[in-house]
């Protein structure tokens, strides 16, 4: 079946779309607490007050074109029209962490010279140096309802940056990833089209399709969502607080959600326990960000969800391979590459990315930018893979990982991880070297340690000699953790 066609290649498109075909559409439900119960938003008043919050910063920034404008808040139906909004204002958009250090929010802000910062109110009530540093250029993130609509420009340059989003990192600062409209809008097909195929199949009409949103707004994942569903003409039931999760998902009943692992295993948990109707008509989850149990997915499959499995990267505008198969034989893989609008090489047992969606560099980094981004526009992803005979792809490792040995032997500290924590008394481990040695250090309870040890001992047996975890070590407390919670190394 051949990919559809994207009706639209910018965001002023998109917001003319909303508006024409869409229009009586709903497209972002929330719980309203003022309200108590749940607001609907149509496409018409979506469109409505994207186009009131460009015309806000347009009268709060001269010659706003080009200028960098953030978004520091919690998510909320405020912070999906300022995304749209300050594109179609013409800044460039650069949404911001709200779980950040105030020093490592201080360096992003001070490295794109924000021109205004979107904000509602919580991370200045947590950090008044915001205030004291930046108070002519903040800016409430409701402020547009006091606005007439702006005219909506179509963007100038598709080859321009329009967005700078910061990559989590695991050492040091972030870096500042430069997107253009072309980079967002050239992986859509492969954001929609799972969908339709899937849809038709069942025979659903897809404007009753609602998908329910907990992402961060300031990860790629979330953002292209908004953009894709918008573009389908479907709509977010959004959930700004995940302690309320299960009772917005009863009050907005949804289909489809992203997740990240750990709510993959908190939604198994449940599931295994007899809770599967606590999800409603919930049944296609999308899941990336880190890999998740092959185990986990087969057992929600056996239970009636369908798992879509995707590799992608804010390089990459979110792009990168795609695993809808629900078959035991490719379970852990992350699938197969978005061809044609990917080109995909393994050089030296690493994956690299070439086409469309590849981001523009990293802002004010050439340096950094030439490491990953070579003379004939391949990106480096820095992930080690193996892909098999029938092209599914394998993430083995990251390369500035591996553990190089005296002997010359290659080992990647991923690969023992994943195995040291199929002991189910393993709540964290890294894997690393130490004095010449391959040490596993731990996190588990202090009465499951000669177990995990003993765990260990067996999984060595299965390796070769210059694998084997010749060292352990246990943690009385977690691993120190970045901003999306990955371990540092």
């Amino acid at each position: 079946m051949a990919k559809i066609t994207i009706p639209v290649s910018t965001i002023a498109q998109l917001v003319a779309r909303m508006e024409t075909d869409y229009a009586d559409r709903i497209a972002i439900r929330y719980y309203d607490e003022t309200l108590e119960g749940v607001r609907e938003i149509p496409y018409r008043q979506y469109a409505h007050d994207i186009r009131c919050q460009a015309a806000a910063l347009q009268a709060a920034v001269p010659d706003i074109e080009g200028r960098r404008v953030c978004v520091l808040a919690a998510n909320s139906y405020d912070y999906a029209v300022s995304i749209f909004g300050t594109i179609l204002s013409g800044a460039v958009l650069v949404p911001l962490n709200l779980q950040k250090s105030w020093a490592d929010i201080r360096y992003e802000l001070d490295l794109v010279e924000a021109a205004a910062i979107l904000h509602d109110g919580r991370y200045l009530e947590r950090e008044p140096a915001l205030g004291e540093a930046y108070r002519d250029r903040l800016l409430p993130i409701d402020g547009y309802k006091d606005s007439q609509p702006a005219p909506i420009r179509e963007c100038r340059d598709r080859d321009a940056l329009m967005a700078i989003m910061f990559t989590s990192g695991t050492t040091g600062h972030s870096k500042g990833v430069m997107l253009s409209q072309k980079n967002l809008f050239a992986p859509m097909p492969a954001y929609c089209d799972p969908f339709r195929v899937m849809l038709e199949e069942m025979g659903v009409d897809h404007y009753d399709f609602c998908h329910f949103t907990i992402l961060p707004m300031f990860h790629i994942a979330a953002f292209t969502s908004l953009v894709s569903w918008a573009i389908m003409g479907m709509c977010h039931n959004l959930c700004p607080d995940l302690r309320n999760f299960y009772r917005d998902l009863a009050l907005m009943p949804s289909d489809a959600m992203a997740a990240v692992p750990v709510v993959l295993q908190s939604i198994h948990r449940d599931v295994m326990r007899g809770r599967r109707d606590r999800y409603g008509r919930l049944r296609i989850l999308t899941c990336g960000a880190a890999a998740c149990s092959a185990e986990v997915m087969l057992d929600l499959m056996k239970n009636g969800f369908f798992i879509m499995q995707m590799y992608g990267l804010t390089e990459t505008a979110g792009d990168g391979t795609w695993n809808n198969d629900q078959s035991a034989a490719h379970m852990a893989s992350v699938g197969v590459g978005d061809e044609p609008i990917c080109q995909y090489s393994i050089q030296d047992g690493e994956l690299c990315i070439k086409g469309d969606p590849v981001m523009l560099g990293y802002y004010k980094e050439p340096a950094l930018t030439a490491e990953v981004l070579d003379r004939d526009g391949w990106f480096h992803t820095g992930d080690l893979v193996r892909k098999d005979a029938d092209g599914y792809y394998y993430i083995t490792g990251r390369k500035k990982n591996l553990i190089i040995l005296a002997s010359g032997e290659n080992v990647s500290p991923e690969e023992l991880e994943k195995l040291v924590s199929a002991c189910p008394d393993v709540e964290e481990c890294l894997v690393r070297e130490k004095d010449g040695r391959i040490c596993a250090e731990v996190y588990c309870p202090a009465g499951a340690q000669e177990a995990v040890r003993a765990h260990i001992t067996e999984t060595n047996r299965t390796l070769p000699l210059y694998k084997r975890m010749t060292a352990v070590e246990f943690r009385t407390e977690p691993f120190p953790k970045n901003a999306t919670g990955k371990i540092v190394r």
